[in-house]
């Protein structure tokens, strides 16, 4: 059974996060992701905007909700060049290794996006 379409949330205002959705764009040939700017979006049941702003958020059509690493594992099942991301899932304790390793990265999103010479995300930015 295939999965069902999965809406993204992601921070536009975010040169990494922006990236990294159009990299997902490029990667999703068969249109199974549905990626949303978070200051754009309207779904039923979406979190408050500082919780969709700290972490990435998705839901599939039958409303169920995924965030972080989780929400990455989702997206990895629809996504067929990321499938081996939900095959390492399954193994015990890399789930909790994918959701760490999410949190570094969005901890360090502002630092990564000047080390990849992009815009540096404008809100929330770390103070100097």
């Amino acid at each position: 059974m295939e999965p069902s379409t999965l809406t993204v949330l992601y921070d536009g205002d975010c040169a990494f996060c922006a990236s990294t959705a159009s990299l997902l764009r490029r990667l999703d040939r068969r249109r199974r992701l549905r990626l949303v700017q978070l200051h754009e979006a309207s779904v039923p049941g979406q979190p408050s905007l500082d919780q969709l702003v700290d972490t990435l958020h998705a839901v599939d059509a039958e409303g169920r909700w995924w965030a972080g690493g989780d929400a990455l594992i989702e997206i990895s099942r629809r996504v067929p060049p990321l499938r081996p991301l939900m095959w390492l899932a399954q193994l015990p304790l890399a789930r909790p290794a994918i959701n760490l390793g999410y949190r570094v990265v969005a901890a360090n999103r502002h630092l990564i996006s000047r080390l990849l010479n992009l815009k540096a995300c404008t809100r929330d930015a770390p103070r100097q």
